[in-house]
């Protein structure tokens, strides 16, 4: 491989995880051209979870800046934006990077934003465009919104739209009555009154859903049994009398669907009796849920057998990582050598963001400087910057942010991680 193509490999890994790497590259080869690299990352949003993560906006804009090539890439994201999507992130990147080239006075860009709102709406996403829209042209934005909602409605009766983007606009425009200027376009255009009508009837809806009377229990288990949230089960937190309660009850369980209800509480909380309870449950629970929730409440228990069960899988199963959090309370020293064999082994996007998320875990509750393998092997092949910023902190903590990653971060595409640059 030539020294060239070398670079853009380097290029390519950096921008598509959204690290400062890839515009220090373009800083010290101004020379090469990444134009064909910027585009595929402007027209493909690479985050790992789009909706969680920040935006990559400011980040990109800064590599089209850099890169001498505007017109060529704009072009290329403006043609995408106006070519149907799969996926909402990568709609909602093309829309606002076209923003901020009509924010230029770029009238083009400004058009095309229009054209593919009304053109082609993502089915279950077909709000992309209208924070854009706003933003652009206030509350004229916001009518042509709601005549389009409301042609969208006459075809489709079944759809519905809630009030979000009214709030939304009317909190960053608060000299504006936003409904009562809805409302008076509404007596001009029916379909303007589709749209308001629809999403008083869906806030309506959702404020009388808010407002059910909740179901009593007679006890904590009983609540827990019952309970049809299996988040509210997993969010439990109770200052010990509830868990007693919770555990005494799964010692003694043999429902399978009851054992898995108890058990969720036990992969947040500490299971306050023998240990050995759970780690059985790991070993021959009676199901693959059973068995999955065990190994994951051994995480806050320690203990010899323990630590040997989660050593003796992780080198051995196909998913290691579903094993690695029991090292939370079991980690020793030299056992960053294995989690880092883990990283360099894994190609799969959701393994690795469980190593990511339980590496940290470990590493909060062991600080150590042996850190610095491990999540340094994870800063460079997974794409989360928001696990990112989480990863840098730690290696900040323990000392061992190295100079390489320190030059990057005041370049990386999410700005928690560029607030963590120090000279």
């Amino acid at each position: 491989m030539t020294e060239t193509n070398l670079i853009k490999q380097k290029f390519k890994s950096a921008v598509q995880r959204g690290t400062g790497e890839a515009h220090l590259l373009m800083q010290g080869h101004p020379d090469l051209d990444f134009s064909a690299l910027i585009i595929k990352a402007c027209i493909k949003n690479f985050a790992y979870d789009g909706q969680c993560e920040s935006s990559r906006i400011g980040y990109l804009f800064e590599l089209i800046k850099l890169s001498n090539q505007e017109y060529k890439i704009k072009e290329a994201i403006l043609k995408a934006l106006l070519t149907p999507q799969k996926d909402t992130w990568t709609l909602t990147q093309l829309f606002e990077l076209a923003l901020l080239f009509a924010k230029q006075g770029d009238i083009r860009a400004r058009q095309v934003i229009y054209d593919a709102f009304v053109s082609n709406p993502m089915w279950g996403s077909d709000w992309a465009g209208t924070y854009q829209i706003v933003e652009l042209d206030g509350m004229k934005g916001l009518e042509f919104i709601a005549e389009e909602f409301g042609k969208r409605l006459s075809n489709n009766p079944e759809d519905w739209h809630d009030d979000d983007l009214i709030k939304y606009f009317q909190g960053k425009n608060p000299d504006i009555d936003v409904w009562a200027t809805l409302d008076k376009q509404a007596e001009q255009n029916c379909f303007v009154k589709f749209h308001v009508d629809n999403v008083r009837e869906i806030t309506a809806r959702q404020a009388a859903h808010s407002t059910r009377l909740r179901p009593v229990y007679k006890d904590i288990v009983e609540e827990v049994l019952l309970t049809k949230s299996r988040f509210k089960i997993w969010n439990f937190k109770d200052d010990g009398a509830g868990l007693n309660l919770i555990a005494e009850r799964l010692a003694t369980e043999k429902n399978r669907n009851n054992i898995e209800k108890l058990l969720l509480v036990f992969t947040q909380n500490e299971y306050p009796l023998d240990s050995n309870i759970i780690l059985n449950l790991a070993r021959h629970g009676a199901n693959k849920k059973i068995r999955q929730r065990a190994i994951n409440a051994l995480q806050f228990l320690q203990g010899e057998e323990i630590r040997q069960f989660v050593i003796d899988h992780i080198t051995t199963v196909k998913n290691p990582q579903d094993y690695v959090k029991g090292l939370r309370s079991n980690y020793q020293p030299g056992d960053h050598e294995l989690l880092t064999q883990l990283v360099e082994k894994c190609n799969n996007a959701s393994a690795l963001e469980s190593l990511v998320i339980h590496y940290q875990d470990i590493y909060r509750n062991n600080p150590t400087p042996e850190c610095r393998g491990p999540l340094e092997a994870l800063y460079n092949k997974h794409t989360c910057a928001l696990c990112r910023e989480h990863t840098v902190e730690i290696l900040i903590d323990n000392g061992v942010l190295s100079d390489k990653i320190k030059s990057e971060i005041r370049f990386d595409c999410n700005e928690g991680i560029r607030q963590l640059y120090e000279d």
